[in-house]
């Protein structure tokens, strides 16, 4: 990744794993073209809307933090009437994979009804952007088979919870500029944390998810597929947490959920927030 001179290399080691200071007034991009080309540059195709369906085929794309969610998404669906295959590549960062052929292939050779995008790099610090476009390039092709992309900004580091707003806002940006679900990852850890500040959610480290906080991310993905509330689920057997943690995080993701709407599908109420009409 060619840098601009005068980044320090520290900051670009900073990168969608957490942390979280003031801005300065002039922030420098790290990244050139990623020299992959979309499909249809031109197009900003319209979100396609799968949650209806009776059987949901769902790959998900992303680096550590994706960790536990497939065998979590697999137990909520036991729980539901619908019918689920979920594959996970994982390992990198979006924009290291984007000219990756096999990846390419799986997700063209597959009727994938929705595919989890998590891997936008940021900066800890804020001090540097990061380029969007390999974020873009996977979203225009999961839109180009008709599968509906969501973004999966992730949680928080511990300790850092305003961390989450800016990452969301990261991946609302992209949103704006093509349509994409958003799923409210980081601001749902926010309101549990306020709710149970002392549950440990996180793995040692304090930056990856242990399987109970993930657990929470999964409840809010599995809403942003289905449109099914996440809050009339009943206990889950097959996941970590007692009755009232599952409760707790199911209240919550359908609460904010219910706030920061993910997918703003052609003909909703409150379709063109991202994209500013």
């Amino acid at each position: 990744m060619k840098v601009f001179i005068g980044v320090l290399t520290s900051m670009l080691l900073l990168a969608a794993c957490g942390g979280g200071s003031t801005a300065p007034t002039k922030v420098p991009t790290a990244g050139g073209p990623i020299d992959a080309t979309p499909v249809k540059t031109t197009d900003n195709l319209a979100l396609p809307n799968n949650q209806g369906l009776a059987s949901y085929n769902v790959l998900i794309l992303g680096n550590s933090h994706v960790q536990y969610i497939e065998p979590l998404l697999k137990s909520i669906f036991t729980k539901t009437n619908k019918t689920v295959n979920i594959e996970t590549r994982t390992g990198a960062f979006l924009d290291a994979i984007v000219k990756n052929e096999s990846i390419i292939e799986l997700l063209e050779s597959k009727q994938w009804s929705h595919v989890i995008l998590q891997g936008q790099k940021y900066s800890q610090s804020q001090s540097v952007l990061y380029s969007t476009e390999a974020t873009i390039v996977w979203i225009q092709r999961v839109k180009a088979i008709g599968a509906t992309p969501i973004l999966f900004p992730e949680h928080p580091p511990e300790g850092k919870t305003q961390e989450a707003e800016y990452v969301h806002g990261i991946h609302q940006d992209i949103a704006s500029m093509q349509l994409s679900c958003v799923a409210p990852v980081g601001l749902a850890w926010n309101k549990a944390l306020s709710i149970e500040p002392n549950i440990v959610v996180y793995q040692a480290d304090g930056n990856h998810a242990s399987e109970l906080g993930a657990s929470l991310s999964a409840f809010v993905l599995y809403e942003t597929i289905t449109g099914e509330p996440a809050d009339l689920l009943p206990f889950i057997s097959g996941i970590v947490g007692d009755l009232n943690t599952q409760s707790m995080f199911k209240q919550v993701s359908s609460e904010v959920i219910s706030s920061n709407p993910p997918c703003l599908f052609k003909g909703s109420k409150v379709e063109g927030l991202y994209s500013g009409s």
